[in-house]
């Protein structure tokens, strides 16, 4: 079940418009994921996912905006940015993701959280946290 948060429009044509998916992609028969994301200004809050749900919101970016999420999964607890650079996603994203991304792909997996992006329709991701 996808719980999408997307429409939006800048009113600015120069602004830049990004967008995170949180998909779950925990093991079959797993606990449910519960996830809570905010900004500043946006709080958006908590969400469940069962596997193969994906939480997807779009935004307008400013130099300093900011999304971070809470992730908690089976005794599990994570917590960290998922968008705060314009050009990687996360400024540790470099390495991760190509330059200019705009859509920043966070995967929830049972050995922690990867970031990717789709090249075409093929998802390319890359470990990010452990749990």
């Amino acid at each position: 079940m996808p719980y999408n948060i997307q429409s939006y429009d800048c009113g600015i044509p120069f602004l830049p418009k990004y967008s995170v998916h949180v998909l779950d992609n925990l093991p079959p028969n797993s606990t449910d994921l519960k996830i809570h994301c905010a900004s500043g200004d946006d709080d958006l809050g908590d969400k469940i996912l069962k596997v193969g749900d994906d939480f997807r919101w779009g935004f307008c970016a400013w130099t300093w905006t900011l999304y971070f999420c809470h992730f908690w999964w089976d005794n599990k607890i994570l917590m960290f940015d998922v968008f705060n650079d314009q050009h990687y996603c996360v400024h540790d994203g470099v390495n991760i993701v190509p330059k200019d991304t705009n859509e920043c792909i966070w995967q929830v997996k049972n050995d922690g959280i990867y970031l990717g992006y789709y090249d075409g329709d093929k998802l390319n991701s890359q470990k990010y946290r452990s749990w």
